[in-house]
């Protein structure tokens, strides 16, 4: 009976390591299928991280056992490597510098979430404080050129408009925005690029695939340091517009209702829809990166994870400065209204993208609980 159960078992443990695998290897194909055509493929891309790792101890157990079983998930781990390379950094953690090189280009990129703290709980219409919380950030590192999204223009607020401050207050004398009124308040909200170098070029460049009223354009700005002109590119993919009723939905674990059961559909729907747009976005990104006249930096908020298509395709064959120096997973997205997206940690979805012929000397993401994302900063170098 004993010997009856042990091979039940086994039986048990290699469909069970069959299943984890074909799913890993699905996830791992993410990057080159697209979602308009491959839906499911952007929920696959989030679920990447984890499925490794469960098919990685899977082989150390049939190791362990010292079955030729082994190999089989051995094979799956060396067909994910690219896919596991875009998403782990290892890197030995060091503490950012605060001295930067001259030669050096410094970039930060920030999602500042119209500088609405993460826990609003607390939050008043008074921005001055919240802002002075983003300002004190940028004072201590000093970037060279900032990317914002989800960045606010307040000219009523005067002196106070965080767009006067930084040009007047914080010597970011050149910039690029693109501000469009929302709720007809006198407040502009949309991507932006500060810049202490000149900018002698620059625009908006809208998506024209976009099924949400809030998504933000792409602008960019070609910046002369030295001898070099430089295109910078801030870009916001669309959000997935989660409000109270998404979060509500993703808290709830048990589907016991028809109501409940019409909300998961509902969420899942939402979210088809957007990384069906992410794919269209980033197919238009790239084409439009490909036609770039200089070198460029590409920086901002994707709203996708590193195993996804919608990456890859506006990475291109540039370097992602968080796996150049960052380390292991570097999510860059929390959440107060969820637990779950609190405590996943596998949501790195802003990204600092350069040039293979540059270096990434430090890199650093900071700034947990301004806002519901984290800033990347990073100090390039040019041979």
């Amino acid at each position: 009976m004993r010997s009856k159960s042990k091979g039940i078992f086994n039986l048990f443990m290699k469909f069970f390591t069959s299943l984890m695998a074909a799913a890993t290897l699905i996830c791992a194909c993410s990057p080159f299928l697209h979602p308009v055509h491959f839906w499911f493929i952007g929920f696959m891309s989030l679920v990447f991280p984890y499925l490794f790792f469960v098919v990685f101890i899977l082989m150390v157990y049939w190791l362990l056992k010292k079955s030729r079983f082994a190999i089989f998930p051995l094979l799956v781990i060396i067909l994910s490597s690219y896919t596991f390379r875009n998403n782990f950094s290892f890197h030995k953690p060091v503490q950012f510098t605060l001295k930067k090189s001259p030669d050096l280009l410094r970039m930060m990129s920030w999602n500042i979430r119209h500088f609405i703290p993460n826990d609003e709980s607390n939050f008043r219409p008074s921005n001055s404080k919240q802002v002075k919380k983003v300002f004190e950030e940028v004072e201590k590192y000093q970037p060279d050129v900032i990317c914002f999204q989800e960045f606010i223009s307040l000219p009523g607020e005067k002196l106070n408009d965080p767009f006067k401050l930084l040009k007047e207050q914080y010597g970011y004398a050149f910039h690029q925005f693109d501000g469009s009124d929302i709720f007809h308040s006198n407040q502009y909200s949309g991507t932006a690029i500060f810049s202490k170098y000149p900018i002698v070029n620059g625009g908006v460049i809208p998506f024209p695939y976009s099924n949400a009223d809030n998504t933000e354009a792409t602008v960019f700005a070609d910046i002369i340091k030295g001898k070099d002109t430089i295109r910078i590119f801030s870009v916001h993919l669309q959000s997935f517009g989660f409000g109270i009723r998404e979060y509500k939905t993703l808290q709830t674990v048990k589907v016991t209702t028809d109501e409940k059961m019409n909300e998961s559909r509902y969420l899942l729907k939402k979210m088809k829809n957007t990384f069906n747009v992410h794919g269209l976005q980033a197919d238009f990104l790239s084409r439009l990166l490909s036609a770039s006249p200089y070198p460029y930096i590409l920086a901002g908020d994707l709203n996708d994870v590193p195993g996804s298509y919608a990456y890859m395709s506006v990475r291109g064959n540039h370097k992602d400065a968080f796996l150049e120096k960052g380390f292991f997973l570097g999510s860059t997205f929390t959440s107060s209204f969820s637990f779950l997206l609190k405590s996943i940690p596998t949501l790195r979805i802003d990204y600092i993208f350069h040039p293979s012929d540059f270096s990434t000397i430090q890199y650093k993401r900071g700034g947990v609980g301004i806002s519901d994302h984290y800033y990347l900063l990073a100090d390039l170098a040019r041979p």
